[in-house]
Order: C-alpha cells, then sequence, then structure tokens
C-alpha cells in the first residue's frame, strides 16, 4: 500500500491541477521573497554605506513580516485546496482505504509540493536576488556599494521555516479527516447550502467597530498618539470588516427581501437571493481580498511618500549645505569658528556663501490662551511652543533691519498663522503684538497641531542683560540663574560639490571638538555648553539609507499582498464556478434564459468582486488623516505630495484590481459553461 503514495499523489496533484498549480506557484512565490529579503538583509549588513543601520534594520523587519505572512497565507489557501479535496478523500474512504492511508497520501502530496516549491522558490530567488540587489541600491542611491551574496544561512533558515509551515498544513489536514465521517467527507464541498441567517447583533458590533476605528482615524490631533494608536485602530477596522462582510451585507440583503414590491421582480429576485449565498460562501474571502488590497494601497503609498519627499523633508532640517549651533560659546570663540571654517573652504579651493547667521536664545514653553509659560507639561491638549528670542539689536544685524522697541512691545514672527491675539504674556508681563516676517524660520513642527514655531524680537533690559537672558523660573532649567545665546552659522559652499561639502564640515568638527575642551576650562563657558551640526549630504544619505530601504520593503510587501489577493480572487472565482454551474443549470429549467441567467450570474459576480476594492479604498480615505500625522513624524509635511502619492496608488492598483477580475473571469465562465 505504501507504493501507491506517491502514485496516488501524483494522480491527485495532476487532477487537481486548476487549483494545485497556483497553490505551487504562489507558495514558490513567498520562498523566493522570503529568502531574497533574508539575502538582501545579509548583504546591508556587509556594507559600510551610510544608512546602513537603518535600511538593514527596515529589510531585516520585513523578513519577520514575510515569515507570519506566509504562514497565514499558506494555511488559508490550503482551506480551499481542501474543500475541492474532500469529495475525493471521502470516496477514498468509501471504496475501502483507511484514514491511516489516506493520511498517508497527503503526507507524500505535501512533501511533493513543498518540494517543488521550496526547490523552486529558492532556485528563483538565488537568481533574481542580483537583480533586487541592483534595484536596492539604486533605492538607496549607493550603486556598488551592497555585496552579492548567496547566504548559507538564508537558505537552511528559508528551508526549516516552510518545512515547518507545509508540515503544520498537512497535521491540520490529517486531523481534518480523521475526525470527518466518510458521508461528511463526500458531501463537504456542498456544505452550506441553507439560506443564512441574519445575526443582527453582530451586525450592528461589526459597524460600530468599523465605525470606531474610523473614529479614531480623523479624530487623534497628535502625532505620537496617532503613531501609538494606529494598530489599535487597523485591528478595529479588521474585526470591523470580517463582521460587516459575514453578517452586515448578509443583513442588508435580508432586508431587501422582506421589501416584497422591490424583491419579487425578475432582475431583483434573482440577485438578491444569488447573493445571499454568495456571501455567506465567500464572506470571509472577500473581507479578507479587501484587508489584504487596503494593506497593500497603505504600504506602498506611505513608503513612496516618505521616498520621494526626502528632499522636503532635508529642507526641513538644513537650512544651507552645513548648519552649525553652539550654545555657551564666548563671542571670540564663535567667531574663531567662523574663521576657520573660512580657512577650512579655502583650503578645499571653495568659498562660503549664502551665510545665515545670528544670535538668539532658544526656548520651549506651553501655550495657555494668549499667554506662554516657560515650564514642562505632559498634560492631554497641551499645546508646545518653540521660541527663537531676538534682541533689537541681534534682529536687525541678522535681518538688515533697523527696528527700534520700547519695552511694552515685542515683534513676533508667526509662520503658521496659529497666533492671533493682539497681545501675548511673557514672564510675568503683557507686550502689544507686531507681526514681522523673519528670512528664515525652521519649519519642521509647522504641520503639528499641538507644536507652534515662532520667532520673538523683545527689547527688556530686566530679562536679557549683558548677552545673557535670566531664567523665567517657570520650571524649565531652573537650575541655572540665566539661559545662554545661541550662535547658528549656516552657510552654503561654492558649486555645492557632496565630497567637499563633507570634508569641510567633518574637518571643521573634528577641529571643534579639540578647541571645545579649552573653553569649556573657562569661567564662562561651564556647564551651560552644547552644539548642534549637520550637512545636507550626510542627512541625505541618512534619509535615501532609511526611506529607500523602506520604499523597497514597501514594494516588497505590496508584492506580497497583490500575490495574496490574486490567489484568493482566483480560488473564489474557481470555487463559484463550479457552484454556480449548478444554479445556471436550474435557473434554465425553471424558464430562465439562457441570455437573462448570463447577466443575472455576471451582474452579481461583479458586485461581489468590486465591493473589496471600494471597501478599501473608503478604508484608505478613513485612514489618511492618521497616515498623515504619522509621516509627519519623519519629517514628510507635504500634503499634497502624499495625496498624490495615495491617488496615484489607488488609480495604478485599481487597474491591476480589474485585470485580475478579467483574467480570472475567464476561467470563471470557462468552468460554467464547459460543466453545462
Amino acid at each position: 500500500m505504501f507504493k501507491l503514495y506517491p502514485k496516488l499523489a501524483v494522480h491527485n496533484l495532476k487532477s487537481s491541477y486548476r487549483v494545485t498549480v497556483p497553490y505551487l506557484l504562489s507558495g514558490s512565490g513567498i520562498i523566493m521573497m522570503y529568502y531574497m529579503l533574508f539575502a538582501l538583509t545579509m548583504g546591508t549588513r556587509g556594507s559600510k554605506f551610510y544608512g546602513v543601520t537603518s535600511s538593514g534594520a527596515a529589510l531585516e523587519l520585513g523578513t519577520y513580516v514575510i515569515a507570519i505572512f506566509g504562514a497565514i497565507f499558506l494555511f488559508y489557501t490550503n482551506s480551499f485546496l481542501m474543500k475541492r479535496r474532500k469529495k475525493e478523500l471521502g470516496l477514498y474512504n468509501i471504496l475501502g482505504m483507511e484514514k491511516r492511508h489516506i493520511a498517508g497520501v497527503i503526507l507524500t502530496e505535501t512533501f511533493m509540493t513543498a518540494a517543488v516549491c521550496l526547490i523552486m522558490g529558492i532556485g528563483f530567488g538565488v537568481i533574481f536576488s542580483k537583480v533586487f540587489f541592483l534595484i536596492l541600491e539604486q533605492l538607496l542611491g549607493m550603486p556598488g556599494l551592497i555585496p552579492f551574496v548567496i547566504p548559507l544561512s538564508g537558505i537552511r533558515n528559508t528551508i526549516i521555516l516552510f518545512a515547518c509551515i507545509f508540515l503544520a498544513t498537512a497535521l491540520y489536514n490529517i486531523l481534518q479527516v480523521r475526525l470527518s465521517k466518510p458521508i461528511e467527507l463526500l458531501h463537504g464541498g456542498e456544505t452550506g447550502e441553507k439560506e443564512p441567517k441574519a445575526h443582527w447583533l453582530l451586525a450592528i458590533v461589526g459597524a460600530g467597530l468599523l465605525g470606531a476605528g474610523y473614529y479614531m482615524a480623523v479624530t487623534i490631533e497628535d502625532p505620537v498618539a496617532a503613531l501609538t494608536m494606529f494598530f489599535v485602530a487597523v485591528i478595529l477596522v479588521i474585526l470591523g470588516t470580517y463582521l460587516l462582510f459575514m453578517v452586515g451585507i448578509t443583513a442588508m440583503l435580508k432586508l431587501l427581501k422582506k421589501n416584497k414590491g422591490f424583491y419579487y421582480k425578475t432582475r431583483h429576485f434573482t440577485t438578491v437571493s444569488g447573493m445571499l449565498y454568495r456571501m455567506k460562501q465567500n464572506a470571509a474571502g472577500l473581507a479578507s481580498i479587501c484587508i489584504l488590497f487596503t494593506c497593500l494601497l497603505v504600504t506602498v503609498s506611505t513608503t513612496f511618500s516618505l521616498y520621494t519627499g526626502i528632499e522636503d523633508m532635508i529642507d526641513s532640517r538644513c537650512a544651507r549645505d552645513i548648519n552649525l549651533s553652539f550654545t555657551g560659546v564666548k563671542e571670540e570663540e564663535f567667531a574663531s569658528i567662523k574663521e576657520k571654517a573660512e580657512e577650512i573652504s579655502a583650503a578645499h579651493s571653495t568659498e562660503i556663501e549664502d551665510v545665515l547667521e545670528y544670535r538668539a536664545w532658544s526656548a520651549g514653553s506651553i501655550r495657555e490662551g494668549d499667554g506662554f509659560k516657560f515650564k514642562d507639561s505632559t498634560e492631554t491638549g497641551t499645546i508646545y511652543a518653540y521660541f527663537n528670542i531676538f534682541t533689537p539689536e541681534d534682529y536687525n544685524a541678522f535681518a538688515g533691519t533697523n527696528y527700534t522697541l520700547d519695552s511694552g512691545k515685542v515683534l513676533l514672527c508667526d509662520p503658521d498663522g496659529k497666533f492671533d491675539s493682539e497681545t501675548v504674556s511673557f514672564f510675568g508681563k503683557t507686550y502689544q503684538v507686531e507681526e514681522i516676517y523673519m528670512p528664515y524660520t525652521n519649519s519642521q513642527y509647522a504641520a503639528f497641531a499641538n507644536i507652534e514655531k515662532y520667532g520673538l524680537v523683545i527689547n527688556d533690559p530686566e530679562l536679557i542683560l549683558d548677552g545673557r537672558m535670566a531664567n523665567p523660573n517657570e520650571g524649565i532649567s531652573s537650575d541655572y540663574p540665566w539661559l545662554d545665546p545661541m550662535y547658528t552659522f549656516d552657510f552654503d559652499l561654492d558649486g555645492h560639490d557632496p565630497e567637499t561639502i563633507k570634508a569641510v564640515h567633518d574637518e571643521l568638527m573634528a577641529w571643534f571638538m579639540d578647541e571645545k575642551w579649552n573653553w569649556m576650562a573657562s569661567e564662562i563657558n561651564g556647564p551651560g555648553m552644547s552644539w548642534s551640526y549637520n550637512n545636507r549630504i550626510q542627512e541625505r544619505e541618512d534619509a535615501t539609507g532609511l526611506f529607500g530601504g523602506l520604499f523597497f520593503l514597501g514594494l516588497f510587501m505590496g508584492a506580497m499582498f497583490l500575490m495574496g489577493t490574486v490567489l484568493i480572487i482566483y480560488y473564489k472565482q474557481v470555487s463559484e464556478g463550479y457552484e454556480d454551474a449548478k444554479r445556471f443549470d436550474i435557473m434554465q429549467k425553471v424558464g430562465m434564459s439562457h441570455q437573462e441567467v448570463k447577466r443575472s450570474i455576471h451582474s452579481q459576480v461583479l458586485m461581489v468582486f468590486f465591493l473589496p476594492l471600494l471597501m478599501a479604498i473608503v478604508h484608505l480615505c478613513f485612514a489618511f488623516p492618521m497616515l498623515q500625522k504619522i509621516l509627519m513624524l519623519m519629517m514628510m509635511t507635504n500634503l499634497d505630495l502624499i495625496l498624490l502619492s495615495m491617488a496615484g496608488c489607488v488609480l495604478v492598483f485599481s487597474m491591476f484590481y480589474l485585470v485580475i477580475y478579467l483574467l480570472t473571469a475567464r476561467t470563471y465562465y470557462r468552468i460554467v459553461e464547459s460543466t453545462n
């Protein structure tokens, strides 16, 4: 008997090729994707380019996501196979084959399937991974810096992981056979033919869960809260989607059926009754398609927005090619930094230009109505405000103006238009406000609903004396009686050559790191000394390394979600084809013409097929406000670019969805017509 297992297994796989071949291809595809991502992760670890840690971590996270998705996906598609196979296995049992022998056949089939998937997946993974190495290098902007590797650990891990998954599916199938009676197996593919019931309570719960997820997505204002609550909203929407597809739509169809004036019409009668059975049999599959397609749209559109918005992010972080800020240094020390920058630039055959230089005090505060308190707060609803505070002399030198101020008036730069009062309260005093424009204001907080950025010019001898600002003593830095000014020196280099910018920046900071010890030894500098520095080239390389890796991972995840969507749609069309073949025959026998039957079934298929697409687009629309706030945390504030990216993804992948429908519909109609 054991010798028959391979023959029976091969025969079974061949006879059910319509469902077996897609299963083999999808299994091979997931294995190929897992291996390639593993190999790419190992390749980035062998590279020395700037930002390798960020992109490597993103790719490594992707291997875990694919492993989890692969297990769920293979189990899900395996359930379709078993539904089509139950009648065949039941027939074996009735004809005398014991269940232990059926288990042997299932194990043999699983071994063959796993072997084919692993050989094809790893083989094509090795072949195509070189192409993906090149694509990743281009996205990261680092051609030739990621070594191509074929890691033995990747092959080993892939074989172990997916062998365990295939073994688990085989054990699950065997358990189903052992727990089922022969007659149940024989009619297993025809279960669920009774008219479904409307579960109103579950439908209300589903609508409530979906509404709660939507409400959370559109009402959260704080970007940090949006990030922490994102997965809560996702879980609510997923649960709500499954419940609405499984019971909500059925309940709606039941209401239409009770409306006799609507229901007892030829076109409505066949459509509503047909849809009732379709939703019962395909609700979980349709909900899965909706969720997968939503994941596809969210993943690709957000990572594409981040990747294409890199320059906008750099502009918000870097005013010039090289950006330097120092707190706690003396004026002569700051002057020596500028002189050294000019000396190093000249040594590299370039000149400093377009200088942005100013002295100001940087302070954080909490807004309370028309006033600001310089204190800490973690209360819900807190509005934070960041100030660059100038004396009139410092601001005039910076902006090239000649303002004079009395002590009861301040100049306020409000680039985001968030302050509209004629008076403002600071440091226990109230001042008249005159709005001004500053040549440069840091806009990186501009899109945050609870973070405001201001420039302030104030003339108050009690507040600023001898180049130091008295500490307002309201809870921030209260250990020191004064706050030191921040000296900012941002500049471009002639020609903007990337290598020159990095060389000048690195050499200047190396000199400063040596000098700072002498400065800190003086009585004036002391513990208040701090500094920050960056340059556009390293910021761009770091952002490209992170967001290029995320975009690559987004494309990978998108391809995986698309493959899952395609396979579920295909299996749904095949299973519906066999079911509709019987309905097609019955409807013709009761008097409907061939054309009427075809038109009725076609309209039902279209409604069922495009319902997940419409629902996925609705999900994306409600998710947009929350996604926008999460992108703000990554300095992505270009709303037009985000909208364009998401609209483009919806358009492109909707076209993919339509192509998938047209291709799978051919298989569906071929099954229906050949059976009849």
